[in-house]
């Protein structure tokens, strides 16, 4: 038997070794193509979408699982951060990291608490998401820990800007349908089961909130300079979140029918 120590420093070991970092950012890179087309035809069985029947009928409870899926992330960001980087931080890398950490502590925590009720996630979709958010916060935290930059370069500000901006509009579009959603339960003589969001970016889309992350992750992106793990999330953001748009807004349009704004797009203003 191994002893534990022994295991521990491999770990460690392979956690810091240059030649798995390459082989994560490899596969990271590859999801969006792969996965990207698929959303646009089959939809992932969480929120409206639950009740998708995926190779297993086996689905978590809601918020559990949403907290625990999106969990993964800052814990695989800070391991990698506290194993490869400097033992003094740099201003950029704490400002990188507590922006990691103020989006995954309202993700994981916050957002769960605030909903009034989270659908079941289907166990497929659940183990998904861990596996990519393991290879999003590892690849992400190694660069961070392994490189800096000046917080008075251009693109600083710019970055910061955006993703400040998407964080506050996914935050503030995810309370008008918790609102929605709180409503619906108080009043328990509606027969209505769904209603029209209103009010902010719904007026120009169905999903402002994936809008608003799109551009959060963007921003984020150009703040690190476009580092190879920071665009892979992004364009993993834009592959998930655009396609699953895309599918939400055709969902609004079937159960609303004439009733449903017409000058709405998906995700994006104005475009798509």
């Amino acid at each position: 038997m191994i002893p534990l120590t022994e295991c521990v420093n491999k770990v460690i070991e392979l956690w810091r070794d240059p030649e798995i970092y390459n082989v994560a950012l490899k596969i990271y890179g590859i999801l969006p193509p792969l996965f990207a087309p698929t959303l646009f035809w089959f939809d992932a069985a969480y929120g409206r979408f639950s009740e998708q029947k995926m190779l297993v009928d086996r689905s978590f409870d809601g918020k559990w699982a949403w907290c625990i899926m999106e969990l993964v992330s800052p814990i695989m960001y800070t391991v990698s951060m506290l194993l490869v980087g400097p033992q003094e931080w740099q201003p950029s890398q704490v400002l990188l990291y507590g922006l990691w950490m103020i989006h995954y502590i309202n993700r994981s925590f916050i957002h769960p608490i605030r909903a009034p009720s989270i659908a079941p996630i289907h166990s497929v979709a659940f183990f998904s998401a861990i596996w990519v958010n393991m290879l999003n916060g590892f690849t992400n935290g190694i660069w961070n820990g392994r490189n800096s930059f000046s917080l008075s370069s251009p693109h600083v500000i710019g970055g910061l800007g955006l993703w400040a901006a998407g964080f506050a509009i996914n935050i503030y579009h995810d309370s008008i349908l918790f609102n929605l959603r709180r409503a619906k339960m108080q009043n328990k003589n509606n027969q209505k089961r769904y209603f029209i969001p209103r009010g902010g970016l719904f007026e120009y889309v169905s999903c402002p909130n994936y809008f608003g992350e799109v551009i959060e992750w963007i921003g984020f992106a150009i703040l690190t300079n476009g580092s190879y793990p920071a665009l892979a999330f992004a364009a993993t953001t834009l592959g998930n979140l655009v396609p699953r748009g895309k599918r939400a807004h055709a969902w609004y349009q079937k159960q609303f029918k004439d009733e449903y704004p017409s000058s709405r797009k998906a995700v994006i203003p104005y475009i798509f």
